[in-house]
């Protein structure tokens, strides 16, 4: 029975080797994404609710904007997915120089918002063409005033 013992553990050891190096190995090739200086300020959301807006400025030169309709106290890890059908959570889009507006599909992850902290995060967008937008922001905090409602 120990000669079993032995051999069930070693086994198990050894599938747990294998599947952690199976989970690592694929991500040990990517590039770190890069982190972007952004700014964020607070706004109104359709409705003269609370609202902020994330402004991250691409290498290229394009702006991509981020409307969350919601009061910029968040505590906890959040992802906001778009294009948002309900029209409740809010916008992400960019305002290439010579075309219109264009709306973002993807998704910004926001570790917390606290007005006056620094606020950092990832995003991950598509355009209707198929440019991708990807990488990390750390977004210091504007000085714009707004009213609401």
């Amino acid at each position: 029975m120990k000669a079993r013992t032995r051999f069930l553990i070693v086994v198990g050891l050894i599938i747990l080797v294998l599947s952690i190096a199976w989970y690592t190995y694929p991500k040990r090739n990517q590039e770190p994404a890069q982190v972007f200086p952004a700014t964020i300020n607070r706004d109104c959301a359709p409705w003269d609710g609370a609202a902020f807006t994330l402004s991250i400025p691409t290498e290229d030169g394009i702006i991509i904007y981020v409307s969350i309709w919601q009061s910029p106290d968040i505590k906890l890890p959040v992802t906001f997915t778009f294009p948002d059908e309900t029209g409740q959570i809010g916008f992400a889009y960019i305002i290439p120089d010579l075309d219109p507006l264009q709306q973002l599909s993807g998704e910004v992850f926001f570790w917390r918002v606290e007005e006056g902290i620094p606020v950092e995060g990832e995003f991950n967008f598509t355009t209707e063409s198929g440019k991708q937008f990807k990488g990390k922001f750390k977004a210091e905090w504007g000085d714009q005033v707004v009213y609401c409602g």
